[in-house]
């Protein structure tokens, strides 16, 4: 999750602290994701001195409710137009993001001491598994909580994709084993010798 663009969205509808901000943006985004409130003072920080944000004070004008030392933090005008640009700008993946299961099994594939057809086949399985959870979350989730559907739709179709993908590589592996650099030991073989 972007948590710069995230905490940039949420003070587009008003001033908040850093503890209200860390508990909106977890909200807003189908709570599938915690934030570590260090992080969200952190990036607070960096959001003021790019002049993004500006820090209001303890309490902030009107706030009764709220402890003297806290500090409140509202979008400076550059702020506004960041956070429309974000939403109007289409991600872009002309870089891929890293992926850890990505590198371990391109790795796997180019190690003679790892058995590339385990490590697939016990991905899979926790991969089938996270499907399963998050399914039964989808299925728990009020029909009107349209941020937690969209957040979950979103990682049901991930996993799916993953597992399509993890199909894909074991298929490429048995076509191409024994035929070179990237092949495996120890691959499982069926009939004799």
């Amino acid at each position: 999750m972007s948590v710069r663009n995230g905490l940039l969205a949420v003070l587009a509808s008003g001033g908040r602290h850093g503890y209200e901000l860390k508990k909106e943006l977890e909200e807003r985004t189908g709570a599938l994701w915690e934030l570590n409130v260090g992080q969200v003072y952190t990036t607070l920080a960096r959001l003021e001195r790019d002049g993004l944000v500006v820090e209001q004070g303890p309490g902030g004008a009107g706030d009764t409710g709220a402890a003297q030392d806290q500090r409140r933090y509202a979008l400076t005008e550059q702020g506004r137009a960041e956070v429309a640009d974000w939403f109007a700008r289409p991600r872009s993946r002309s870089v891929p993001e890293r992926d850890e299961l990505v590198i371990k099994l391109t790795l796997a594939a180019s190690l003679d001491s790892v058995d590339l057809d385990e490590v697939i086949d016990a991905q899979r399985v926790a991969t089938t598994e996270e499907l399963q959870r998050y399914t039964r979350l989808k299925a728990a989730a009020e029909p009107g909580d349209v941020a937690r559907l969209f957040a979950l739709d979103a990682v049901i179709a991930q996993i799916d994709g993953e597992l399509r993908w993890l199909e894909q590589c074991q298929q490429r592996h048995h076509a191409t084993a024994g035929r070179g650099p990237g092949r495996t030991r120890g691959r499982r073989t069926t009939g004799g010798s």
